[in-house]
């Protein structure tokens, strides 16, 4: 019995955690994988402009996002600014990989908020090396997951990745 209940529990744990976010080096990072076969990354990229590649080498796109606007409509009052973050796409032929980094979130202070200042999102949701899991940050890392998941993605249910067909 004492078994069953430990599994019950490890399983309601993977449900309220978020398995695309990652703490390596105390630096919050969104790593996931898009299915799809002969992908067209450069879709995903035009379809956001603010998407910018650096550089492009053996099917590696490696970029960064200044401000992309936020469509979250979950979470607390901190998840409607905007973010900024670093990016790598790896393509294979059945997908592409996209790793997001340096996740910063662009909060405005002062009168008329004409002061914006990007703090990392380690300040928000990482203590020592583990993501926090309380009821106070997991809406936000869920609407993050989701921010980024349709970023990267063109579908409009981030269900299914494109494809060049």
């Amino acid at each position: 019995m004492k078994k069953i209940f430990i599994l019950l529990l490890l399983i309601g744990f993977k449900g309220i955690a978020q398995s695309n976010f990652k703490v390596e080096n105390g630096i919050l990072v969104w790593e996931k994988t898009f299915s799809a076969v002969n992908p067209d990354v450069v879709a995903v990229l035009e379809k956001e402009p603010k998407l910018k590649v650096s550089s492009f080498m053996d099917n590696v796109y490696k970029g960064s996002c200044s401000d992309l606007k936020s469509d979250c409509d979950g979470g607390s009052g901190l998840m409607k600014n905007d973010c900024k973050f670093d990016f790598l796409i790896i393509v294979n032929p059945d997908g592409y990989t996209v790793k997001v980094k340096n996740i910063k979130i662009l909060e405005k202070y002062g009168p008329m908020q004409a002061r914006t200042i990007a703090n990392p999102c380690e300040k928000y949701f990482v203590e020592g090396s583990a993501i926090k899991n309380s009821e106070k940050y997991n809406p936000d890392m869920y609407c993050l997951e989701n921010y980024l998941a349709s970023a990267f993605s063109n579908s409009p249910n981030n269900e299914n990745a494109i494809t060049s067909n």
